[in-house]
């Protein structure tokens, strides 16, 4: 009987330490950069998010961005893609806003997106 019980203690307690290892965890999120960068970020998540209220810009190249939103779009996670329509955001971004929005993805979701070429004159 003596046996059946110290077998009995000795399984609960291995079976609780394997429970609670903690060897399978969650996955991470992107560090969150300091400085200016970290406004630029927080901007492009307040615009990803549709935390602002944006209105049309008339200074603004509707093809450029449409084409930037576009490409922002696909380059999401699927569950992303469901959540959020980036290419409705054209026209109403200003420049700043677009870069923001491109740094916030490219942190977030860890997306590579292209450098942009610069004309040669």
């Amino acid at each position: 009987m003596k046996y059946i019980i110290n077998f009995l203690i000795g399984t609960l307690i291995l079976t609780n330490a394997i429970n609670a290892s903690g060897g399978i965890s969650g996955g991470g999120i992107a560090n969150i950069p300091q400085g200016q960068d970290r406004e630029k970020y927080h901007l492009g998540k307040a615009i990803f998010n549709q935390e602002l209220s944006l209105e049309k810009q008339t200074s603004v190249n509707l093809n450029d961005q449409d084409e930037r939103l576009e490409y922002l779009q696909g380059s999401l996670p699927n569950t992303e893609k469901r959540r959020v329509n980036l290419p409705d955001l054209s026209g109403k971004l200003t420049e700043e806003q677009l870069k923001a929005l491109e740094y916030f993805v490219q942190i977030r979701f860890n997306i590579k997106l292209p450098e942009k070429k610069k004309d040669k004159e």
